[in-house]
């Protein structure tokens, strides 16, 4: 594993998708093997379940 990215977060439902594609396309670009581990603060949105989605859709997510 070349990279791993931890990003907490608090309330960012609406911006973690676009996030992930960011970082997708950044390691792809560069070859990098990676994981990304999101760390959820105690959100009252809907974060974890996008990251939840995110997780099904891609083995990147932990």
């Amino acid at each position: 594993m070349d990279i791993s990215v931890v990003i907490p977060l608090y309330n960012e439902d609406e911006s973690l998708p676009e996030l992930y594609d960011w970082i997708e396309r950044v390691m792809a670009q560069n070859a990098f093997s990676f994981e990304v581990i999101f760390v959820n603060d105690g959100s009252t949105d809907h974060s974890w379940d996008v990251i939840t989605e995110l997780a099904a859709r891609s083995e990147h997510v932990g």
